[in-house]
């Protein structure tokens, strides 16, 4: 059998899904859907934490998806697109480092642009556990996920009017357990009402 070592994940990496979890889950997921899973930070912490989970990765870039495999647990599903309104192939543009490759252009985006395959996010199975960090695309992803199995849903959001379509997207069927920071970048935690 041929083992493959996992890359390390970077402290500040490390830090930035730490964030997810400032307040506890307060229950054991089974399904784990992780959209923009990059090198799999998030997918490992998951693992660690729910060892029992079935977890699926959603990752665009080719050259993360490849450290994504060395690091995320061997039964860990892993999609090599990103996650759209709909199915295709579309530019992605490159970022200033592996972690801010994107649809929209926020200043950390190159010019540089590749072709990635993206699948519909209604596509997706409806997960007990959603974490979504994909550069700006985390209010068009919603507006298509499933979301009926879903108890809590983690994200990152990086504009203010994303902030409050995402709030007012997610306000009937769940409820808001971070507080909002009012900057155009930061993390939120939804669970169930």
């Amino acid at each position: 059998m041929y083992v493959i070592d996992q890359e390390p994940i970077p402290d500040w990496l490390y830090d930035e899904v730490q964030d997810y979890f400032a307040i506890p889950i307060p229950f054991e997921p089974r399904t784990v859907l992780d959209i923009g899973a990059n090198i799999g930070a998030f997918a490992q912490e998951a693992h660690s934490r729910w060892p029992n989970a079935h977890i699926i990765c959603c990752e665009p870039m080719p050259f993360n998806v490849s450290r994504l495999r060395r690091n995320v647990h061997a039964d860990a599903l892993i999609i090599s697109a990103a996650v759209r309104e709909r199915s295709g192939v579309a530019e992605i543009f490159v970022g200033d480092n592996f972690v801010t490759g994107g649809f929209v252009q926020f200043g950390r985006q190159t010019q540089q642009t590749i072709l990635v395959e993206c699948i519909a996010a209604k596509d997706l199975p409806s997960c007990e556990l959603v974490k979504i960090d994909t550069e700006g695309c985390e209010v068009e992803i919603l507006k298509g996920l499933a979301l009926q199995a879903t108890s809590a849903v983690l994200l990152e959001y990086h504009s203010r009017a994303d902030a409050e379509t995402i709030k007012s997207l997610l306000s009937p069927a769940f409820r808001l357990v971070t507080a909002d920071s009012g900057e155009a970048l930061g993390t939120f935690v939804f669970f169930r009402r």
